[in-house]
């Protein structure tokens, strides 16, 4: 069975995370994905840690997070022949991603009008920091710039405290994320014109898309959005609560949670206390209803508590760290973490395939490749070279 996307072909020129994660999420739902590197080197996030090591052999984690689904091509961006033997592959391809700096491309001869002249119907979706144009184009940034001027961290971290990065690139899978959807919906209207286009993202303007309520608020109420550590600032009680043994967090913030919630403490009369009664009340008193929830919970094992709200459904969890992850057996079910076999270490994870289609399931079908693995194999199947052209081509450096 094929996956939707199956048939097409996406040339990543991209590195570190937003462009080769959406790259890969293309791969996932069936697209015949070329991830072109430097000759010798490799895309920079191959040296990057964290590493698995067995022997002599070792493999960034880092690098394999977000290159499954893909098979490798090596080539020299600063030689001319490289860059001709790059567009007659662009000729063959329906998408091109890269996230390098705005103008980098043009430095290149691949200029967006160079692009049009070798593939009038290709797909180019360029992901940077700031865009392609504007007043903050030639700036370099990475996912915490994008964090930090997009907005996400003003509105980390506790009531007070300083800002805070949130534990992950959430900035970069974001763009990655829009960069993915954007690149299909282009791919449909491609089958419907026959017109390729270019994609701009910015990695601040995406991130600055997923601040909730915190810009019309502003732009209504002139409100500025505090930091509110772990609780819901729009609804309550939601919020990190102490068991005996550790953390829960819970939500019980509409009313009919809240009477769910009380229900389980055995004190369902607090859910018809005027003072309680609905969630407005509720939020202009919340530290003192959480007083009240956190008597109750301290009292209770982290099970206990997880236990007694699951069987009144009020959504609550324990806080699950990365072994916790691996081995919850919802996740398990759902094969949310692939194993494959990298060559000279042995079995290492990498993302599930998150989209279960019914019709036109994705799979992992490539492990992360080595370095040109796959150079021979492509310019074979491309652009139909023999092997004592594939030589040449190794001889004079070009691959």
């Amino acid at each position: 069975m094929s996956g939707p996307l199956t048939g097409y072909t996406v040339i990543d020129m991209s590195r570190y995370i937003a462009g080769p994660y959406c790259s890969m999420l293309l791969g996932d739902l069936g697209a015949n994905v070329i991830k072109v590197e430097r000759r010798a080197v490799g895309e920079d996030s191959r040296g990057l840690l964290p590493f698995k090591k067995v022997g002599d052999d070792s493999v960034s984690l880092y690098f394999t997070q977000y290159n499954k689904n893909k098979r490798s091509l090596t080539v020299d961006f600063r030689n001319p022949e490289s860059i001709e033997l790059l567009k007659k592959l662009i000729a063959k391809a329906d998408v091109l991603v890269e996230n390098f700096r705005a103008g980098t491309m043009d430095k290149m001869g691949l200029s967006k009008e160079a692009l049009k002249e070798i593939n009038p119907s290709l797909i180019v979706t360029h992901i940077s920091g700031f865009g392609q144009d504007g007043p903050y184009k030639d700036r370099a940034a990475f996912d915490c710039i994008g964090q930090a001027m997009g907005g996400l961290m003003g509105v980390t971290g506790e009531n007070g405290g300083d800002p805070l990065l949130v534990g992950t690139w959430a900035g970069d899978f974001t763009t990655a994320i829009y960069a993915a959807y954007g690149t299909v919906s282009a791919l449909l209207h491609k089958e419907k014109t026959g017109e390729g286009q270019h994609l701009d993202l910015s990695l601040v303007e995406c991130t600055s898309t997923i601040l909730a309520t915190a810009i019309p608020n502003y732009v209504a109420n002139g409100v500025i959005q505090p930091r509110r550590g772990n609780r819901d600032d729009v609804t309550g009680p939601a919020n990190l609560f102490k068991c005996k043994d550790g953390n829960i967090y819970l939500h019980a913030g509409t009313d009919p949670l809240f009477k769910r919630l009380c229900k389980a403490m055995g004190k369902p009369e607090i859910a018809e206390d005027d003072r309680y009664n609905i969630v407005e009340k509720r939020m202009k008193c919340i530290k003192e209803v959480e007083a009240i929830v956190q008597q109750w919970i301290g009292n209770l094992t982290t099970n206990e508590a997880e236990t007694a709200l699951v069987e009144v459904g009020v959504p609550v969890t324990k806080i699950a760290d990365v072994s916790d992850i691996v081995n919850n057996p919802m996740l398990q079910h759902r094969k949310a973490i692939g194993y494959v076999e990298y060559p000279g270490v042995g079995e290492i994870a990498v993302p599930g395939i998150c989209v279960k289609m019914s019709g036109t399931p994705g799979e992992i079908r490539y492990r992360p490749p080595l370095l040109g693995e796959h150079n021979e194999e492509i310019l074979k199947e491309y652009l139909n070279l023999s092997d004592d052209e594939i030589k040449e081509l190794y001889a004079r450096k070009i691959i």
